[in-house]
């Protein structure tokens, strides 16, 4: 059995139901002569005109596919995308903005936006694409504070050690747009169709919700700023404005928004790991999910992956070989060197060293969008030889892992995993394949 040809198999089928173009045309049905959408048993009949506004690194690919399904019904549509990416269809205006930094650009898009779904009619049908990277994409800072307090402010959350979600809630505060915002302003009616780069597919942290409600308020806001001790730290204009949006003289963000507004993850990790499950399945292995739901610092997520491998290994526990053994999320790294790397990678390093002593094992780690980090790399490929073929090639595992280097340590081993830019995120997927 060739363990690598088999992980190749496996992350190629990955990444093919990672693409969103598909589950778009599975997902929506039209009926050209009564004008309907169909999407499940939910029926959306066009009175008015028929839009579309895509917003996200995925937005291309999806809007390709809704345009298969809807054709020339489309009458319009609006695309925000990151600089770099190209898009081009009749009727369809297009914002490149900046990711995962905002700028200005993002802004202009953001009002764009905003004043387009602001003066749509109640009979209006408007399909909203959103996949990752919206958030950065579609910045539109609240009346009283710039892009810059917004960034300002993210940079303290991110570097205090605050959980994404607490990071989410305080962005929602300060947007125009997002936590339902969007929503709330829209007069016609919205079928929003997402694509999930968020563990567990929480539709108020994906692209930070701006056609859904947010749970959260103010007095939260103000809690998270005095747990991380960032009261006096940050612009003034940003803690003025929660202090006063506690008092009641700021709106909240909606908690509800109105029914006739609808929204449906169509694909999301799970999507793209069942995929590679069904595939190894076909290949003989026997096959574990451990988790979608896959976070933590990437080396100690590899330290457990190691420990289950070794348990298949030794007891056949939680099944015999040949084992394909699964887990999708996004793990986080903690940079203390100065190499180039990605958090699969990293991952990966960490693995192969921790099963340098097992013969007849193989690791894989893929992020679906096809960039891990900084780099040109989507992951890398690990086995009980890697570390030893590393030291005939003075290479020290070691020493590249500590200084955060895997990216030039798999390069010269020829391990990376590289495929073109996938246009597209559902996070990562780890493969660990024992014979």
């Amino acid at each position: 059995m060739d363990l690598k040809e088999c992980a190749l198999q496996i992350i190629e089928e990955v990444k093919k139901a990672a693409n969103p173009k598909q589950y778009i045309k599975e997902s929506v049905r039209f009926d050209r002569d009564k004008r309907e959408i169909h999407i499940e048993d939910k029926v959306f009949t066009t009175r008015g005109h028929l839009y579309v506004v895509a917003v996200g690194k995925a937005a291309p690919l999806m809007t390709e596919g809704l345009l298969e399904v809807l054709g020339s019904a489309v009458e319009k549509g609006i695309m925000v995308i990151p600089h770099g990416y190209e898009f081009t269809a009749p009727g369809f205006t297009v914002f490149t903005t900046g990711h995962p930094v905002p700028d200005a650009d993002g802004e202009v898009a953001a009002n764009a936006v905003l004043h387009f779904l602001e003066n749509t009619s109640p009979d209006d049908l408007i399909v909203f694409l959103l996949s990752g990277g919206g958030s950065a994409l579609l910045p539109l800072p609240r009346d009283g504070i710039t892009l810059q307090d917004k960034m300002t402010t993210t940079r303290q959350l991110l570097s205090c050690g605050a959980r994404i979600q607490e990071i989410n809630a305080v962005r929602r505060h300060l947007s125009k747009v997002k936590g339902g915002n969007l929503a709330r302003r829209t007069k016609g009616t919205l079928i929003t169709l997402v694509l999930s780069d968020v563990l567990g597919d929480p539709l108020d942290s994906i692209a930070s919700g701006p056609t859904v409600p947010d749970p959260t308020t103010f007095d939260d806001v103000a809690h998270i700023f005095t747990k991380f001790d960032l009261w006096g730290k940050l612009p003034a204009n940003v803690e003025e404005l929660v202090k006063r949006g506690q008092q009641g003289l700021e709106e909240d963000t909606p908690k509800s928004v109105p029914d006739r507004h609808y929204v449906k993850v169509i694909a999301s990790n799970k999507t793209a790991v069942a995929a590679g499950v069904q595939k190894a399945r076909e290949l003989g292995f026997n096959t574990v999910l451990l988790t979608t739901f896959l976070e933590g610092e990437a080396r100690e997520v590899a330290h457990v992956l190691s420990a289950v491998a070794r348990e298949v290994r030794e007891s056949s526990n939680p099944t015999g070989t040949p084992a394909a053994i699964f887990a999708g999320g996004e793990t986080t790294v903690t940079l203390k060197g100065t190499g180039l790397g990605g958090r699969n990678q990293e991952m990966a390093l960490a693995l192969a060293l921790d099963v340098q002593d097992m013969p007849g094992i193989l690791g894989a780690t893929y992020a679906t969008d096809g960039r891990d980090g900084p780099t040109d790399a989507a992951g890398a490929i690990i086995t009980g030889a890697t570390v030893q073929r590393a030291r005939e090639a003075n290479l020290d595992a070691s020493a590249y892992l500590q200084d955060n280097d895997s990216y030039h340590f798999f390069d010269q081993l020829g391990d990376l995993i590289r495929v073109p830019p996938t246009s597209t995120n559902v996070n990562d997927v780890a493969i660990i394949l024992i014979e």
